[in-house]
């Protein structure tokens, strides 16, 4: 490079464009070198880069460094795009840096260059040389201070860039525009410039004869415009908009004169040609106004004789809803006379209907209660039967399913309680046979009828409780302020369909002020968002249990509540069943008391305790139930009792009672876990969870308990505890069916819940 020296009297930043002229020379030197080998030959030339070009050089070397697998031609071009961004961020950092006020720079200039993230090799190269106010170790004026800085952040552009340079003659200050040029055949660079004035003072005298040509012609377009655009323009848009005007006020013979074939004539005529559209469609729209008329006089005439007919139908519809109402009515009877057993039916159909002034209701609910004995003629004992139904089906044929269930019941009843017979027959077997022709009258309409119900025959003297629920919902138990369901799972399909699980009785005992709850699904099915266009279905199978004991019980309150949670969208029938005491008054005489107070407990005992051996499961209950009444705090009758009610599954009393027998006996393991299990079947999961960790603390290899602790947290959906504890199994029994068939049903409830369509 030739380097010829600027005067410094008139260049006194001789440094600062000695640094553009080498950074200059640089870049093109860097942007001629060969693809091929590209990384090493630049790495060569940043070894002999000048000092000033410190920064660059840690940015280029950092760039290389982080880019390894660019190579020649990709290494070069990412290269240019880099350098590109990195000179706007330092000409950037120069102006902000150049604006800092000399006797601040110590401080200042450090501070924002620190903060400089994207200037960071700037910062690393500069912090061997500038130490606040030193520079190389050696105390400087800021006013050199800032000068050395500023050499560090020149631009680094190729050959012909234009520089913004000044100069100082005298006092004053002269601005010039530079351009660096490069000769690569002489390796020599110079700078060709100008003085801005001196190009201003240039074009000031073209500049001046523009503007006045300029506003000669304003001022020939202002004033002459309207002579020479009034007939071609302006009175032709004026014609157009009075033509406009007439009609928008009705006027559609109007015509715009066409003064001249331009732009603003063929708006005209089209104009011209919408008025005569819009007239003749006006035209027709009046002939078709008149036809209509007509035309919707015999409409009308026609839709008056159909709806004259749809009337008539519905009147006979609705004499057919009341014939049917009718014949209803009589069959939903509450039948029932005994003092110790209260039944009481609520009953709301959905269909309300009117006829002849006469408003009457009809659905497919139906309740039936009733007396018989059953035994021998010295030996029977009193029974009351009660049944809640659901016939399937809306309106007429869940009518008809209620008629005939009704009219099946009513003859059953009346054929095993006329004149008062007395059927040698067990409980379980009459209610057996009471099923059989229920369901086989109901299979004869092949599927087109059928019927949920649930189904009670209750012993008097000891509330001993036989049913079954076919596909009914969960009865209530409501027993000192607490509801709780008395079957955990279905055991049998609709009446009418063909069952997979096979017929079977139930039992369980009812105590003093046990109160019933048998109900169809129109108590749980509601609407808990009445009057929005979306129905928000309730699907809180518990929210039931909540209402009995809020309403203690009572079916008339338990309306009124069930109304308050939301709109009934079914039919709604609720039956009550109350198992009381009478008491003893012995100036009426109207009772008299049956039992006899037993002498020696062991032998009461040891007779329950041989029952069970041979077999006879219920009668040993019965026969403990009554010993644990006489001595209810004896620990051996509530063990015995609470476990017999558990293999009876009588889940309820076995809660009962296995509870007050653990607050006895709390370190017993193998209660705990029998406690969790009937728990469980009453769906009280809390319960049974904390019942299964106690055995799982004492217990922690015994797998049973595991398997039904992990099935517990699936159930509250706890996936994460039940997936523990499942895995916890097979690591100890690696072949646990039961572990294996948690873990399969949690990832298919994770796959439905995590589904897009869910």
């Amino acid at each position: 490079m030739i380097k010829k020296k600027y005067d410094l009297e008139v260049h006194p930043d001789q440094k600062r464009i000695e640094v553009d002229f080498r950074n200059t020379l640089l870049y093109e030197e860097v942007f001629h070198l060969s693809e091929k080998g590209f990384r090493e030959s630049l790495l060569e030339l940043m070894d002999r880069s000048h000092e000033n070009f410190g920064g660059y050089k840690y940015s280029i070397i950092n760039f290389l460094d982080e880019h390894p697998n660019l190579k020649d031609g990709d290494l070069k071009f990412e290269l240019g795009r880099e350098l590109s961004r990195l000179n706007l961020r330092v000409t950037t950092a120069s102006n902000k840096l150049d604006n800092i006020f000399a006797e601040n720079f110590c401080t200042k200039g450090k501070s924002f260059l620190e903060n400089s993230k994207e200037l960071k090799m700037f910062q690393v190269f500069l912090e061997y040389r500038w130490d606040f106010c030193k520079w190389d170790g050696k105390d400087i004026s800021p006013i050199r201070l800032k000068e050395n800085v500023l050499n560090y952040f020149r631009p680094f552009v190729p050959s012909f860039t234009r520089f913004y340079r000044k100069k100082n003659v005298g006092d004053r200050d002269f601005h010039y525009i530079g351009f660096v040029k490069y000769d690569r055949e002489k390796n020599d660079i110079s700078e060709v410039g100008f003085s801005y004035r001196a190009y201003r003072e240039f074009i000031h005298p073209t500049a001046l004869k523009q503007i006045v040509v300029l506003g000669v012609v304003v001022v020939a377009i202002v004033f002459l415009f309207p002579f020479f655009f009034r007939e071609s323009l302006l009175s032709p848009l004026k014609d157009l908009l009075d033509g406009v005007e007439r009609v928008n006020g009705g006027n559609l013979e109007v015509k715009v004169p066409i003064r001249i074939q331009d732009e603003i004539g063929f708006l005209a005529n089209s104009f011209n040609n919408m008025v005569s559209s819009i007239r003749d469609a006006r035209r027709e729209l009046q002939d078709y106004s008149s036809y209509l008329t007509a035309k919707v006089r015999l409409r009308t005439e026609e839709l008056s004789e159909k709806i004259e007919e749809l009337q008539n139908l519905k009147i006979q519809q609705d004499g057919d809803y009341f014939l049917t109402s009718l014949l209803a009515k009589p069959l939903n009877y509450n039948a029932n006379k005994s003092t110790r057993i209260s039944t009481q039916f609520l009953l709301r159909q959905k269909k309300q209907f009117e006829f002849r002034g006469k408003r009457a209701d009809l659905g497919g609910d139906i309740c039936i209660t009733g007396n018989l004995r059953l035994g021998t003629s010295s030996n029977y004992k009193r029974y009351v039967f009660a049944m809640n139904g659901d016939a399937m089906g809306k309106s007429m044929q869940g009518a008809g399913g209620a008629l005939v269930m009704g009219v099946v019941v009513n003859s059953i009843l009346a054929r095993s309680a006329a004149d008062d017979r007395i059927l040698d027959i067990s409980p379980e077997q009459w209610l057996t046979e009471v099923y059989e022709e229920l369901n086989a009258v109901f299979k004869s309409f092949d599927g087109s009828m059928a019927i949920s119900a649930s189904c009670f025959l209750i012993e008097e003297a000891s509330g001993r409780t036989y049913y079954f629920n076919a596909e009914h919902p969960f009865t209530v138990l409501y027993r000192g302020g607490r509801a709780v369901f008395l079957e955990s799972s279905s055991t049998l399909r609709k009446i009418g369909w063909e069952s997979e699980y096979p017929f079977q009785v139930f039992t369980t005992t009812l105590r003093e002020g046990d109160v019933l709850i048998v109900g169809s699904d129109g108590k749980d099915d509601l609407n808990l968002a009445p009057g929005k266009d979306t129905r928000l279905i309730n699907e809180d199978e518990t929210l039931f249990l909540k209402i009995v004991e809020t309403g203690k019980g009572n079916i008339e309150q338990i309306e009124q509540l069930i109304c308050k949670k939301g709109e009934i969208i079914d039919d709604l029938s609720l039956l009550r069943i109350e198992y009381t005491i009478p008491k003893l008054n012995s100036e009426k005489g109207c009772l008299k008391t049956e039992s006899k107070e037993i002498s020696d407990w062991n032998v009461s005992y040891s007779h329950a305790c041989q029952l069970y051996r041979n077999g006879n499961l219920k009668e040993a209950i019965d026969e403990l139930t009554d010993l644990y009444s006489k001595t209810p705090e004896n620990s051996k009758v509530i063990r015995l009792l609470g476990l017999l009610s558990f293999k009876d599954k009588d889940y309820v009393t076995a809660v009962e009672i296995l509870g007050k027998y653990l607050k006895l006996n709390s370190e017993l393991s193998e209660y705990w876990y029998y406690f969790s299990i009937a728990n469980k079947r009453l769906g009280r999961f809390s319960e049974a969870i904390s019942a299964s960790e106690k055995v799982a603390a004492e217990q922690p290899d015994n797998t049973n308990n595991l398997v039904n602790l992990s099935d517990l947290y699936r159930l509250q959906c706890e996936y994460v505890r039940a997936k523990e504890i499942a895995n916890k199994i097979l690591d100890v029994d690696p072949q646990n069916k039961n572990a294996k068939k948690i873990l399969k049903e949690i990832e298919n409830k994770i796959r439905i819940k995590n589904s897009p369509l869910v």
